[in-house]
């Protein structure tokens, strides 16, 4: 029995020092793998946009813009490409104004349809600018963020395809729905009603201003 012990305690040894040296002359092969897989998801990264990318102009519509940190897709462009407009990467759903502040009937005299910067700051300017979310949103964001007026809106629904397929990179491309404008309805009830624009078919609509679309930010570069 003790002959029978020493031999099975022999072998033992023998196959624990044959795995030993296995796994030793495998584990270079195995860091090898891993640099390659490694290798494979940098070069990934560096032909996609993402957010650690950065990017320069000249810019053309439907381009991914990357500067600073300030991110979204080129919707609109001047001066040969150097100067435009971008459309955030995300979007929300909200109210242009709640219920409360609707009920007030306050005619805020936002009419320009080019310059939602400029209605965007006319309502932040206000002490209860609270009372608007969809700007507040889009101001969050930074200084030059803001709620796109309706030819903006227009603008973006004209290049949609562009934006749209820079965006589907994200998974977050246009609804086919109804987007609030910074802009308020001229001679229909502007202290009630503001514009929106479909990105289905580009129409326009103007309706309460406490109803929930979705929005996207809008800032120049």
């Amino acid at each position: 029995m003790k002959n029978i012990y020493l031999l099975l305690t022999l072998v033992g040894v023998m196959l624990t020092s044959t795995i030993s040296e296995a796994s030793a002359q495998r584990a270079p092969l195995d860091t090898i793998n891993d640099h390659e897989y490694c290798d494979q998801h940098l070069t990934i990264n560096v032909t996609q946009p993402c957010a650690h990318q950065n990017t320069t102009a000249p810019y053309k519509v439907g381009d991914y813009y990357n500067v600073n940190g300030k991110q979204g897709v080129v919707f609109e462009v001047s001066d040969g490409g150097r100067h435009g407009r971008i459309v955030s990467l995300d979007e929300t759903v909200a109210q242009w104004c709640t219920y409360e502040q609707y009920k007030k009937g306050i005619k805020l005299g936002l009419i320009n349809k080019s310059d939602g910067k400029a209605n965007t700051d006319k309502v932040m300017q206000r002490s209860d600018s609270y009372q608007y979310p969809a700007f507040v949103w889009c101001r969050k964001k930074g200084a030059d963020w803001y709620l796109p007026a309706k030819d903006e809106l227009m603008t973006i629904y004209n290049n949609k395809s562009k934006i749209n397929s820079t965006l589907a990179e994200y998974n977050a491309e246009l609804k086919r729905s109804f987007y609030w404008s910074s802009t308020e309805s001229e001679g229909y009830k502007p202290e009630f009603c503001a514009w929106l624009v479909g990105m289905s078919n580009g129409s326009t609509c103007s309706l309460s201003k406490y109803y929930n679309y979705y929005v996207r930010a809008v800032s120049a570069f």
